[in-house]
């Protein structure tokens, strides 16, 4: 998992979080997607990061 990946899992679930403990129902909607946003950009990032079969790998 890239730092950035992290970070943005970390966002998602102080959105999801936040969504549980305000009381207007549009907010707690719009936080609720915008945690879904950023676990789907956390997922891109990580698929992005992952070698696939017989892709070759720089080694340091």
């Amino acid at each position: 998992m890239s730092k950035q990946s992290e970070q943005f899992r970390d966002q998602a679930r102080r959105a999801e979080r936040l969504a549980l403990s305000v009381s207007d129902n549009q907010a707690c909607a719009q936080l609720k997607e915008l945690s879904k946003q950023f676990d789907k950009d956390a997922e891109r990032l990580e698929l992005a990061d992952t070698p696939r079969v017989g892709q070759v790998t720089q080694q340091s």
